[in-house]
């Protein structure tokens, strides 16, 4: 049955309550350690006729779990107040009914109050009075003695245009240049980094969504087969599943195509012999999944791809064993590299494989694919990072790579997307 109320936005598979999110924000001001933070989600600038899909910047849903757009939240020393767009029924004939300011939608999204961007007047006491727009309300709170304005201050390329946020800040710092201003991007991320178990959860799904689009790309694959039409039963399971939609771009490479990195045009054509890399992941309540499974054209391994395959996995089953608290990226990347160096399995010039294990060992991963995080990070319980080792020889036209997904535990860590095969025989095995 269709749903009836749609004012939240509703692109989300599913939502945490919203006192996570609240909580969230209390973990925030805490850290800030006074002033006021300042969030702005992204704009939606569609009018009558006009199509696209929306998506809530990641940090802004971290906070808040709204998906509406043009929104912008403000946290004071006790006080959750979200900044809406008056309500324009014209446009949302066209986009959908949405929730504007006022008591009910505070009580529902969960929030102190929610108020309106834009100025406006009130009758009080038979007078009409204004009710100042946001900048208006920002310009009085920054006038008040000590205040720190913290925001996002994403680094901006010297001959780019600067984005809204850099130049309302300027704005208001012309108007009252006595208040402070500091960049809350290092704390947001390092409270993103920990997982709680309700994100846990979503990327669980997420997880088992992925490994769908997985096995229905493994009965697709035949010699003949393009690259794009694997691309759409991914898809099509992943939406089958439940998910939203994709956490990126699908990379399906089929051949030569399977040693570019981030290749995603899947133009190509999967050829007799080759090896095809399905680097996939479906997002779920807007977390992510990332597996990427090797898979041999024809059903089965040669010899050679053999060598090579259980070479990547051998380091992929090596890395599992070593992720735990207090390892960081770098330590296990050097832990792959190693297998690959120290193999007797040999490129085509008789050289050492090492060379040809050309990226890092993985990568954070939550609300985006590449959450925040670094290679020199100490694992903590609650991380959740991908464990994808590879090899590219291009002269060969052999690429692969394993991917599975790892939350961090206690005592060592748990494979999310375990229930995806990695080994010769039951992959050949997914695909008859």
């Amino acid at each position: 049955m269709a749903q009836s109320d749609m004012r939240g936005g509703n692109y989300a598979a599913e939502l945490q309550a919203p006192e996570i999110y609240r909580e969230r924000r209390r973990k925030l001001r805490e850290a800030l350690d006074g002033g006021m933070a300042v969030l702005w989600g992204n704009g939606d600038d569609r009018g009558a006729g006009d199509v696209g899909t929306f998506r809530q910047d990641s940090v802004f849903f971290y906070l808040t779990g709204v998906e509406l757009p043009n929104a912008i939240l403000v946290l004071r020393a006790d006080e959750d107040t979200l900044f809406l767009p008056p309500r324009d029924i014209d446009i949302e004939r066209w986009t959908g009914p949405k929730w504007g300011p006022g008591d009910d939608a505070a009580e529902a999204l969960g929030f102190d109050q929610v108020m309106s961007l834009s100025a406006s007047s009130i009758v009080l006491d038979a007078r009409i009075r204004p009710v100042p727009s946001f900048e208006g309300r920002m310009q009085a709170w920054l006038c008040e003695p000590e205040a720190v304005l913290w925001t996002e201050f994403p680094t901006v390329p010297s001959s780019a245009e600067l984005p809204a946020t850099h130049r309302l800040v300027a704005q208001l710092k012309d108007r009252t240049p006595s208040f402070g201003v500091r960049d809350l991007s290092d704390v947001v991320s390092e409270l993103r980094q920990v997982k709680d178990a309700g994100e846990v959860a979503l990327m669980r799904r997420a997880a088992e969504i992925t490994t769908l689009g997985h096995r229905s790309a493994a009965k697709a694959i035949k010699p003949g087969v393009g690259e794009g039409a694997i691309d759409g039963v991914v898809y099509s399971a992943f939406r089958e599943g439940g998910a939203e939609g994709l956490a990126f771009p699908s990379i399906v490479g089929s051949g030569f195509n399977a040693t570019t990195l981030h290749y995603d045009q899947n133009v190509g054509v999967c050829g007799e012999g080759e090896l095809v890399v399905v680097d996939i992941g479906a997002r779920y309540g807007y977390y992510c999944g990332d597996l990427t499974r090797t898979y041999p054209v024809n059903g089965a391994f040669t010899e050679r791809q053999k060598s090579l395959y259980n070479l990547v996995l051998d380091a992929h089953h090596k890395v599992q064993e070593a992720i735990r608290p207090g390892v960081t990226l770098f330590d296990l990347r050097k832990i792959a590299y190693g297998v690959f160096q120290d193999s007797r399995v040999r490129d085509s010039k008789g050289e050492r494989l090492g060379q040809h294990f050309i990226h890092g060992l993985g990568h954070f991963l939550g609300l985006d694919a590449h959450d925040p995080g670094g290679d020199s990070i100490p694992m903590a319980p609650g991380m959740v990072i991908t464990n994808e080792p590879g090899l590219y020889l291009q002269d060969e036209g052999v690429g692969i790579r394993i991917e599975d997904d790892h939350l961090v535990t206690a005592y060592g860590n748990e494979n999310l997307s375990g229930s995806l095969p990695t080994d010769v025989d039951s992959i050949e095995g997914m695909m008859s």
